[in-house]
């Protein structure tokens, strides 16, 4: 089994209200990527975001699905 498919295992078991913190961090960071960049959000087409933000979600639920026991920990304080 591959990378790709671990972590489409590892984001398919998770909650919804998991996928859903994992989506917004992904677009703060997206946010921030294209501040450093020094570009402005409206200079892109909602395409263009969408990739950036699903490439961003991609390294979060990587970053997750390797740390797996700090992962757990830490998903588990950071949920209400």
């Amino acid at each position: 089994m591959d990378v790709i498919e671990k972590v489409e295992e590892f984001i398919n078991k998770q909650t919804d209200k998991v996928k859903q913190r994992v989506r917004n961090k992904a677009i703060k960071q997206a946010e921030t990527q294209m501040i450093l960049a020094g570009k402005k959000s409206d200079e892109l087409s909602l395409e263009d975001w969408e990739h950036i933000v699903a490439e961003q979600e991609k390294e979060v639920w990587a970053t997750y699905s390797k740390g797996s026991l700090w992962t757990v920990i830490g998903l588990a304080f950071w949920l209400p």
